[in-house]
């Protein structure tokens, strides 16, 4: 199967069986196609973007189940758009490099594994995928993407950057309220996390003009009022950077970031639980 002919499947499927079919074993790299930027993804009417704001539950009311298959819904909407759009990539950039579209095709197998491990867990607390409206954040961002480079910053630097904070922040948070199966889970991901981000930083490291320096780069290749906010929690766990291959300056820079949006979260709740800055890993659950 050509790789792009996959691309357009799980971008135009409606269904979520479709677009959870993983990636062929063998497929052909048809790089030589045109570039072809899909604008809205296939959705039934139960998958449909809604402009209805939702908020995900509080940290400190995690403690109910409910509040857990709600949290994990919003996650799993990230995942299915995050699917979606590296098969986007495939389609708008089939002149970047096969490394590149290999890491892309390998992400979205991991992104499906991703979803279906919320969905089977927020199925046990008793949601079902689509029953409360799907935000379409990551979809919002199409206008970002110019390049390969600014994709990759807009998606795994930032997007998926700041999942590496808040997959700590909730493995810690469910494990506090002895939820060690979801902590479990967000775990898993966060590993998988590492992998995403560092695939982003090696195409993008690649596009980096003598006369700039990552962060440099970074800012160049995002637009407002997209920010390097996005690219973290409201938790910053500057080691999860370095474990996916960002340099010093640029981790520094982002750990100081500011901007007219921080600080609306409410930190109290955070504080509550006594984080901490130790990493939550595989070999410790």
């Amino acid at each position: 199967m050509k790789i792009t002919e996959y691309a357009k499947h799980l971008l135009l499927a409606t269904n979520l069986e479709d677009k959870l079919l993983p990636p062929p074993k063998q497929w052909i790299d048809d790089s030589d196609q045109k570039s072809i930027r899909i604008e809205t993804p296939g959705r039934n009417h139960k998958l449909q973007f809604s402009d209805k704001k939702i908020k995900i539950p509080r940290l400190e009311h995690l403690n109910l189940e409910s509040n857990r298959g709600l949290t994990l819904h919003h996650f799993a909407n990230h995942e299915l758009m995050a699917i979606e759009l590296f098969a986007w990539a495939i389609l708008a950039f089939p002149d970047a490099q096969k490394s590149v579209r290999n890491g892309w095709v390998k992400t979205i197998e991991e992104e499906q594994t991703h979803f279906k491990m919320y969905l089977n867990r927020m199925s046990e607390f008793g949601i079902q995928f689509g029953d409360i409206p799907l935000n379409y954040i990551f979809w919002k961002q199409l206008d970002q993407f110019q390049s390969m480079e600014s994709f990759s910053a807009v998606m795994s630097l930032s997007f998926e950057g700041a999942n590496l904070d808040y997959s700590q922040v909730y493995a810690k948070v469910f494990s506090y309220f002895g939820d060690e199966k979801t902590s479990e889970i967000m775990i898993y991901i966060f590993e998988d996390e590492i992998k995403h981000v560092k695939r982003g930083v090696r195409a993008f490291e690649k596009s980096i003009p003598s006369e700039k320096n990552s962060w440099e780069h970074y800012l160049s290749l995002i637009q407002f009022p997209f920010t390097p906010r996005r690219a973290k929690g409201y938790l910053f766990f500057p080691e999860t950077r370095f474990l996916s291959g960002l340099d010093a300056n640029f981790v520094k820079q982002l750990a100081e970031y500011e901007d007219e949006y921080t600080g609306r979260v409410n930190l109290e709740s955070v504080k509550k639980f006594g984080l901490g800055s130790e990493l939550m890993r595989k070999k410790q659950a």
